[in-house]
C-alpha cells in the first residue's frame, strides 16, 4: 500500500505517509525473516520483535486515529463489526508479536545482540523518529488544517435592461449576470450548478366576504398568518391554506417561512431560462473569480381591459454546490451518465404522506376534535410498500373529484399533497481517492446530483363537475428549478435496472433531502425507518468531511414601471385591528338558520308549506271576508306546523347560545344578540299559530263529521281564530324586528 501511495497518490502528503508505511513495512518484513531463521532469531530476535512490533503498532494506531477522525463508513461496508476492528487488530498482534517474540527467546538471552551494541542505531532511529514527528507536524499544518477549512464562494446575480442601439433599453430585452469568487485558501471544486429566470405576477389580494365588516377583517388577519404554517384549526376559506396534518415530522414545509402579504399574492410564476452555470468538474483557485452573462427575453402580453392591475417581476436564481478541492475531487468520466427522469416513482415517504393525510386529516371523528393537541396524537409510520400499490394510489390521485359537501353544502377543503420532484436529471461522480490509505479508511464515494426541473402537486380546485372530461387529471406539472447533491457509497446508480426504485425516485438518490422520517424525539418507528435514518446520517457525514456545501443567490426586476404601479390602487391594510366579538361567529348560523327555517315553513308563498298563508285564507273564509286571499288549506297549514315543531328545540337552543352572548350595549354585535331574541320571539308565536290552527282544524272535522252544527262550530272555533290571528301579528312584527336587527348586525 505505501509503495502504491509513493507513486500515484493524489499530493504530497499523501506520498510522505506512504514513505511512512513503506518503511513500517520493511520493519514488519525484517522482523519476520529474523524470526523465521534460528540463526538470526537466537541472536537477534528480541531487537526484531521490538522493532516489527512497533512498526506494526504505529501503523495500526495511525489507522485508528484516520478512522476516528472520518465519518462512518456505509451500514453494509464491514457487517456486523465496526469499522475501527482490523485497524484494533493490528495494534493488538503486534504488541502480541512483542511479547510472544520476547518470551519465545528467553533460553537465547545471554546470545542476544545487547542494546549497548546498537548505540549508534538508536542514535539513527531518534533522529528518525524526530524527522517522522516533524513530518507529522508538517501533515498537521499541510494536511489536516486546511482540510478543516470549508469551502467559500462569494455568489451574486444582477439583472438589467439590456441596451440595443443608441443605448436605448428594449423593455423586452434583460441581461444576467453571475459573479463567483473563491474568497477561501484552498481551491474549490465545482460539483453542480443551476440557474433558472422566472417570471412572477402578482396581484391584488381578494377581498375576504364576512357576515359583517368586523368579521371580514378578522377572516383577512386569519388569512395573512395562516399563510406562515400550516395550522390545524382553519378560520380562513381562501384556499391555499396549509394543514398541520398533511406533513411528515420533520418537513422543512411544515415550518417553512415563505413571504406573504396583506395587499397582494403571486397569481402565476412562468420559468423563463434555466441552465447549468458552470460544467461540473470545473474549480477555482484560491481568490479566483468567474463571471457569465445570459441574455434574457420576456414575451409582451395583452392587457385584459377592467382586469384586475398586475405587478411583473424578473426573478434570477443562481444554485452551486461546491466542495474544498484538496479532499474532494471528481474523476473524469461519471460513473453513471446525466440522466433525464421524466416521471418519478412515487416515493414509499410520499405514499405515507397521502395515507396520513387522507385517514388522519379527512377522517370525520378528527375533524370533530378539531383541536391543536390532535396533531400530536397522530401516528406515523412508513412501511416498504410495493411499486405497484404505489402506481396504484397515483393513479387514483390523478383522476379528479368534487370535493366533499356537508348537511348544510359548505364545501369541506380537500388536503393538498405537497411538491415533489416530477422531472428531473440525476448524475454520479466517483471521487477520486486521495490514497490507497484514505481509500482503506474512508472506502470509495460517488457524488450524486439531482436537478429538478418540475415539481408535482395536487390541485383540489379542480373538481370534476366542472371539467368536461370527469377522468381530467388533478396531478399538476410545476415548472420549478432546483438542485441537491449528496455524498453516497460508490455504485449506487451504475449498473441498476432502468426500473429500480433508485433510479426514479429522488429520495432514494438523496435521503433526507425531500423527507425526514423522525419524530419529535429524534427516533424512528421501524427497520424501513431505521435504514432510511442510517444512509440519511451517512450523507451528512460524508458532506462533512468532504466540505461538500450548497450556496445560492437572486436578483429581482420589477417589469412594471413606476407610473403603471402608481396608476393602479391597492387595498388598504391596518396593522391595528379591534377584537372581534364572539356573538359574532356564535350567532352568524344561527341567525341564518332561524330565517331559512321560518322562510320555508311559515312564511313562503311559493312552496307547499305556508302556515301563515294557509290561516289567513281559513280565517277569511270563516269570518265571511269579500277577499279571500290564495294559500294552501288548513290541513296543509297543520302539516307545515307539524315539520316546524321538528326543528323548534335545536333552533332555540342556538339562540339561546347567541342571546346569551356578553356583548358591549350600543355596537353591532349587540344588534345580533336583540336578533336572536325577536327570532326566539317569532319562533314562540309561530309555534302558537301552529296551536291555534290545530285547534280549529279539530273543530272543523267535528262539523264534517256532523257532530256539531255549524253555528257551534263558529262559536267553539272563534277562540282559536282570534289567538290565531294574533300570533300571526305578533310573528309578523318578531320577524321584521328580527330582520331589522340582522341588517345591524351585518
Amino acid at each position: 500500500m505505501g509503495l502504491l501511495d509513493v507513486l500515484s497518490a493524489a499530493d504530497l502528503q499523501y506520498k510522505l505517509i506512504g514513505l511512512a508505511f513503506v518503511v513500517a513495512g520493511l520493519a514488519l518484513f525484517t522482523g519476520t525473516a529474523v524470526l523465521v531463521r534460528k540463526r538470526w532469531w537466537c541472536t537477534h530476535g528480541r531487537i526484531a520483535a521490538v522493532a516489527a512490533g512497533v512498526a506494526g503498532a504505529l501503523v495500526g494506531i495511525y489507522l485508528l486515529v484516520m478512522q476516528y477522525r472520518a465519518p462512518g463508513l456505509a451500514p453494509s461496508r464491514l457487517p456486523p463489526l465496526p469499522a475501527w476492528v482490523p485497524w484494533a487488530g493490528i495494534v493488538a498482534a503486534s504488541v502480541a508479536g512483542v511479547v510472544l517474540g520476547w518470551w519465545s527467546t528467553r533460553e537465547y538471552v545471554d546470545s542476544q545482540v545487547k542494546w549497548t551494541a546498537l548505540g549508534t542505531r538508536l542514535a539513527a532511529g531518534g533522529l528518525s523518529v524526530t524527522v517522522l514527528f516533524a513530518g507529522v507536524q508538517w501533515w498537521y499544518t499541510q494536511q489536516y488544517q486546511p482540510g478543516t477549512i470549508a469551502a467559500a464562494l462569494t455568489v451574486t446575480t444582477e439583472l438589467t435592461p439590456a441596451s440595443s442601439e443608441g443605448d436605448r433599453s428594449d423593455p423586452h430585452q434583460f441581461e444576467g449576470t453571475i459573479r463567483i469568487e473563491n474568497v477561501s485558501d484552498t481551491k474549490v471544486q465545482i460539483v453542480a450548478s443551476l440557474y433558472q429566470v422566472t417570471k412572477v405576477t402578482q396581484t391584488a389580494r381578494p377581498e375576504i366576504p364576512g357576515v359583517n365588516a368586523v368579521d371580514a377583517e378578522r377572516q383577512a388577519v386569519a388569512c395573512f398568518l395562516e399563510e406562515l404554517a400550516p395550522v390545524t384549526d382553519r378560520e380562513c376559506d381562501e384556499p391555499g391554506i396549509r394543514e398541520f396534518g398533511g406533513f411528515s415530522s420533520g418537513d422543512p414545509q411544515a415550518q417553512d417561512d415563505w413571504p406573504i402579504s396583506r395587499t397582494g399574492r403571486a397569481t402565476a410564476v412562468q420559468t423563463l431560462q434555466m441552465g447549468q452555470i458552470l460544467g461540473d468538474r470545473s474549480w477555482l483557485e484560491p481568490k479566483e473569480e468567474y463571471q457569465t452573462n445570459v441574455l434574457i427575453h420576456v414575451p409582451e402580453e395583452q392587457a385584459v381591459a377592467g382586469g384586475p392591475f398586475e405587478l411583473d417581476t424578473l426573478e434570477m436564481w443562481a444554485w452551486l454546490a461546491v466542495a474544498q478541492g484538496s479532499r474532494l475531487v471528481l474523476q473524469p468520466v461519471p460513473s453513471h451518465s446525466p440522466e433525464m427522469v421524466p416521471q418519478a416513482l412515487m416515493s414509499n415517504e410520499e405514499y405515507r404522506d397521502y395515507t396520513q393525510a387522507r385517514t388522519d386529516v379527512q377522517a370525520p371523528e378528527r375533524e370533530a376534535r378539531g383541536s391543536a393537541r390532535d396533531s400530536d396524537e397522530v401516528v406515523q409510520e412508513t412501511e416498504e410498500v410495493g411499486l405497484g400499490e404505489r402506481e396504484a394510489l397515483l393513479q387514483e390521485l390523478a383522476v379528479s373529484r368534487p370535493q366533499d359537501e356537508t348537511a348544510f353544502g359548505v364545501s369541506e377543503p380537500v388536503q393538498t399533497p405537497r411538491f415533489y420532484p416530477h422531472r428531473y436529471t440525476v448524475v454520479e461522480w466517483p471521487i477520486e481517492d486521495l490514497s490507497t490509505v484514505h481509500r482503506l479508511v474512508t472506502g470509495s464515494q460517488v457524488v450524486n446530483a439531482v436537478q429538478v426541473l418540475s415539481m408535482r402537486t395536487y390541485d383540489p380546485l379542480v373538481p370534476a363537475a366542472v371539467l368536461a372530461d370527469p377522468s381530467s387529471s388533478a396531478l399538476m406539472e410545476y415548472e420549478s428549478a432546483g438542485m441537491a447533491t449528496c455524498i453516497s457509497p460508490a455504485r449506487t446508480l451504475e449498473g441498476e435496472d432502468a426500473d429500480s426504485e433508485i433510479r426514479r425516485d429522488p429520495t432514494a438518490v438523496c435521503p433526507g433531502t425531500w423527507y425526514s422520517l423522525l419524530d419529535q424525539d429524534g427516533d424512528v418507528a421501524n427497520d424501513y425507518e431505521r435504514r432510511y435514518q442510517e444512509t440519511v446520517d451517512y450523507r451528512e457525514e460524508m458532506a462533512g468531511y468532504y466540505g461538500l456545501i450548497q450556496t445560492a443567490a437572486a436578483d429581482v426586476l420589477s417589469l412594471t414601471t413606476a407610473d403603471e404601479a402608481a396608476a393602479a390602487t391597492m387595498p388598504a391594510a391596518d396593522y391595528a385591528h379591534p377584537v372581534t366579538s364572539p356573538a359574532f361567529e356564535t350567532c352568524e348560523a344561527a341567525l341564518e338558520w332561524a330565517d331559512v327555517l321560518m322562510s320555508f315553513y311559515v312564511d313562503n308563498p311559493q312552496g307547499a308549506f305556508d302556515m301563515r298563508g294557509a290561516f289567513a285564507r281559513h280565517e277569511a273564509e270563516m269570518r265571511g271576508l269579500d277577499d279571500v286571499p290564495d294559500g294552501p288549506s288548513l290541513a296543509d297549514g297543520v302539516t307545515a306546523a307539524d315539520g316546524l315543531d321538528g326543528y323548534v328545540d335545536s333552533t332555540e337552543s342556538v339562540l339561546a347560545d347567541c342571546s346569551g352572548t356578553e356583548v358591549p350595549e350600543g355596537t353591532p354585535a349587540a344588534a345580533c344578540t336583540q336578533a336572536a331574541d325577536a327570532w326566539l320571539g317569532g319562533l314562540r308565536y309561530a309555534r302558537d299559530l301552529g296551536g291555534a290552527m290545530r285547534e280549529h282544524l279539530a273543530v272543523m272535522q267535528r262539523l264534517d263529521r256532523r257532530e256539531i252544527t255549524p253555528q257551534q262550530a263558529r262559536v267553539q272555533g272563534e277562540p282559536s281564530l282570534d289567538r290565531g290571528a294574533a300570533a300571526s301579528s305578533g310573528y309578523d312584527q318578531a320577524v321584521a324586528g328580527a330582520r331589522e336587527r340582522v341588517e345591524q348586525c351585518r
